[in-house]
């Protein structure tokens, strides 16, 4: 009878150990995460005071390895593979990882992998295959998708629209005509953010 009862308790404990081992990888990886979060906040806010804000080197590798480690922790989750992806972007724009590697992209994909319906991703990818000039198939591809699951969403409209008179000559009539419509909906709901927009990109043009 004793060794009935503890035939029945194992799979109880082992579920149980299997729960704390679960908790424990998701604490330790929140703790990583606002460590990387919290560089992103800073730099996001440093950036918006001064358009030549770039973060320090060590700040850039604490950022990055605080990523990892809570990726390490629990892998399949899409927001830490987007929290990597930003922060190697960053690297990118000041120049520390190696331009040949295009390390960000790969990070890019993999959190689209993982969450395919989310448009900021899309967006995201689209952004930083422009940072490296890659204008191509996979660039419309992503900005595409991206307008097409987040069509009422602001930050995916704005790189929809600032993409579109960007890259005017280098897209395709039919990306160009989706784009179009994101247009008119930034021009409805953010009139004011709209003539900025144009203002900018009539005086480059002059």
């Amino acid at each position: 009878m004793v060794y009935k009862k503890y035939a029945i308790a194992l799979p109880a404990i082992g579920l149980l150990v299997c729960a704390l081992i679960f908790a424990f990888n998701l604490v330790s990886s929140e703790v990583w995460r606002f460590q990387s979060h919290a560089f992103l906040d800073y730099w996001a806010a440093e950036a918006k005071k001064k358009a030549s804000f770039a973060p320090k080197q060590e700040e850039w590798e604490l950022a990055l390895s605080g990523a990892d480690k809570a990726m390490d922790k629990m892998p399949m989750s899409p927001e830490l593979q987007v929290v990597k992806a930003k922060v190697l972007g960053w690297g990118l724009r000041k120049g520390f990882d190696t331009m040949n590697e295009q390390p960000e992209l790969p990070a890019w994909q993999d959190a689209i992998i993982k969450r395919p319906g989310w448009p900021y991703s899309w967006s995201h990818y689209a952004q930083a295959r422009a940072q490296r000039s890659l204008i191509d198939d996979e660039f419309e591809s992503a900005l595409l998708r991206a307008n097409q699951l987040g069509f009422w969403e602001k930050e995916v409209i704005l790189n929809g629209v600032i993409m579109s008179k960007h890259y005017a000559g280098w897209v395709s009539d039919s990306l160009l005509h989706r784009l179009n419509n994101s247009i008119d909906r930034l021009e409805g709901r953010y009139p004011r953010l709209m003539q900025k927009i144009n203002r900018q990109y009539s005086d480059t043009e002059n």
